[in-house]
């Protein structure tokens, strides 16, 4: 009995070690998403820009989604971005940034913006502070908002961030999504090491929903389209 309490708490510790281990971006709930890196390989972001419009807006409910960009860490495990969720009733914009491990999660001032306003993102690199600069601002009505994230370090050395991510997120019913069925990221910006990059695109899904897809029109822009007729699917859990 004690040898197989033993292997019981053994294969236990080892189920919590493998589930630690795949808790990482891409997550559960991105929908479509397009992902950038440098094509020579090397290099860490420095800097990334890019302008969209607010989303019609949607039948109010309980929904919470949102399109965004971001940077992360080669491992997947921390993600910088400046955000723009429906949040049942309106839209918002901030600044968040979320680490795997350990958890960490934090929001920078919200603020409510209108469907049509168009929105500027942008993430800095800090070399002397070691940290990167979060800038959000709605373009149409003047508003914005400064987040400043330190780099975490992993066995005494920063961690890098050569990673970019366009996202939907959020899974809902296909009715409750934005009725005009796209949003477009244009005027992107990206610099390796202060150097202008053309990143490598590429597209997926985690989540096939409403048939949410990234398409790269060019090489600075990417449009996300859904079907909000669409019969949602379930998720497998």
């Amino acid at each position: 009995k004690k040898k197989k309490k033993k292997m019981k708490s053994t294969l236990l510790v080892v189920a919590l070690l493998v589930a630690v281990c795949a808790a990482q971006d891409p997550a559960q709930g991105w929908m479509g998403y397009a992902k950038g890196v440098n094509p020579t390989g090397s290099g860490i972001i420095t800097y990334i820009e890019a302008k969209w419009k607010v989303g019609a807006n949607p039948t109010p409910s309980q929904a919470f989604f949102s399109p965004w960009f971001g940077i992360e860490t080669t491992d997947n495990l921390n993600l910088i971005q400046p955000v723009n969720p429906w949040l049942g009733n309106e839209w918002q914009i901030y600044n968040e940034y979320f680490q795997w491990q350990p958890t960490h999660n934090e929001n920078s001032r919200a603020h409510t913006v209108q469907a049509g306003d168009v929105l500027f993102g942008s993430v800095t690199y800090d070399s002397v502070n070691k940290a990167y600069n979060i800038y959000h601002a709605d373009l149409t009505d003047g508003w914005s908002v400064n987040t400043t994230i330190p780099v975490q370090k992993n066995m005494g050395q920063d961690k890098q961030y050569t990673i970019i991510y366009f996202v939907y997120e959020k899974v809902w019913s296909c009715d409750l999504y934005p009725p005009d069925g796209s949003v477009t990221f244009y005027d992107i910006k990206v610099e390796y090491d202060n150097k202008p990059v053309t990143p490598r695109w590429s597209t997926s899904y985690v989540d096939d929903n409403c048939n949410n897809r990234a398409s790269i029109v060019d090489d600075a822009t990417i449009k996300f389209t859904w079907d909000t007729q669409r019969v949602m699917k379930l998720v497998e859990q």
